[in-house]
């Protein structure tokens, strides 16, 4: 365990080691690259303004992984309710090719519920262990394995349809 107060240099290095997990767990939230952008700055600089509240300079990736899981879903709570496509779909034009095809497992995960995109993220994209992903969604490991199960199940659904 390091204990210290992060200063500049080192929280800016800290983030920057960080910078493309924090991208990657905002877009498994919000799914859009710019909105993914927005609340990683947030996180960011929200985390920079209480980084005396940082104790352990080990412990940074949780800490600041739960200050944007934070920022990702006030901007959830701050969008307009959206129609989901499921509801309208007859009225909509039929895809011009089956998109099944052509998914990739990415893609595969972004079409997951907001509720096991990010544990799945987390887990096999970032290698976190079920107990840091605990930590930063406030669950207890047994609901985290219990979505990334439920996860690798939808996902093998959504790979395997023709």
């Amino acid at each position: 365990m390091t204990k210290t107060h992060l200063d500049k240099d080192t929280f800016c290095a800290l983030v920057v080691r960080e910078q493309d997990t924090m991208f990657r767990a905002a877009k498994a939230i919000l799914r859009s690259d710019q909105d993914a952008e927005d609340a990683v700055q947030e996180a960011i600089c929200s985390a920079f303004a209480n980084r005396e509240q940082l104790r352990e300079t080990d412990r940074f990736r949780p800490w600041i992984l739960r200050i944007l899981t934070n920022k990702c879903y006030d901007l959830c709570r701050k969008r307009r309710p959206q129609i989901d496509l499921a509801d309208v779909e007859e009225y909509l034009p039929a895809p011009e090719t089956d998109l099944h095809e052509r998914m990739t497992l990415w893609q595969a995960v972004l079409a997951l519920g907001e509720d096991l995109r990010l544990p799945v993220t987390l887990f096999y994209y970032e290698g976190l262990s079920i107990r840091e992903i605990a930590g930063i969604l406030e669950l207890s490991e047994a609901a985290v394995k219990t979505r990334l199960s439920r996860a690798r199940g939808r996902l093998r659904e959504l790979l395997t349809e023709n």
